[in-house]
């Protein structure tokens, strides 16, 4: 995986693990395959980064949108993640899309370094408010009891100091499942959520398929501006 991943590490600072103690430092940098394979070998399987490169990390240049439902079936997280696609293509914001590795999805969309984080953050849950506003019976805010058969749509990895797993990282669980980029077209009626994109699978499939499906990520560079905050105001 490390010929993938690397790029999407390389930029960014990335969270310490949550066990690593409280003397470590709040990150990690991995500038290379080599560095890639000593993490590993310190048992550092699942790579977190920050949503800011080097070296202007007072600079977000990306949100995430995380999807998660547990007890619902596929077809609802695919259709939550249609609806999440067309709203921010009506803000004019290229989205694109990865698995978790876990039982979500995961909507990424790349932004100029322009804002500060507290912009990002507030962008970033106005989306999230507005999902679960204008579609109540398909997202919801928090999950609890209440949220059972709708989609928790999350923000908090926008957030000064979150992080938000890696593009091609491997998930500290069972199986070690791959966070894998993924088409808009591939939403079809397999179910992509946990082990789908496994570590024994991925090198093939990355190998075979034609297109990358990020390949447009650097050029898709969108500025927030007031009438996108306006769209997601009532």
């Amino acid at each position: 995986m490390a010929p993938w991943l690397v790029p999407q590490l390389a930029p960014r600072p990335i969270a310490s693990p949550p066990d690593a103690g409280e003397s470590a430092p709040p990150f990690i940098r991995v500038a290379d395959m080599a560095g890639v394979v000593r993490a590993v070998q310190n048992g550092h399987y699942e790579f977190r980064t920050w949503g800011a490169r080097f070296p202007r990390l007072e600079r977000p240049d990306r949100i995430v949108l995380g999807l998660a439902v547990a007890d619902a079936p596929w077809g609802v997280l695919r259709d939550a993640a249609q609806h999440a696609r067309a709203l921010l293509e009506s803000l004019g914001l290229p989205p694109f899309l990865k698995t978790t590795g876990g039982s979500g999805l995961e909507i990424v969309v790349a932004i100029t370094r322009r804002h500060q984080w507290s912009e990002i953050a507030e962008f970033a849950h106005a989306v999230a408010r507005h999902l679960v506003r204008s579609r109540p019976t398909v997202f919801a805010a928090a999950a609890g009891p209440d949220a059972r058969g709708r989609v928790v749509v999350g923000a908090r990895s926008n957030d000064l100091g979150r992080s938000a797993v890696a593009a091609y990282s491997l998930r500290a669980r069972a199986g070690l499942p791959v966070s894998m980029p993924i088409a808009w077209s591939d939403l079809g009626d397999v179910d992509l959520r946990g082990g789908h994109f496994g570590i024994d699978g991925v090198p093939a499939f990355v190998a075979a398929r034609r297109d990358d499906p990020w390949a447009a990520y650097e050029q898709s560079r969108r500025t927030l501006s007031a009438a996108m905050r306006r769209a997601l105001v009532g």
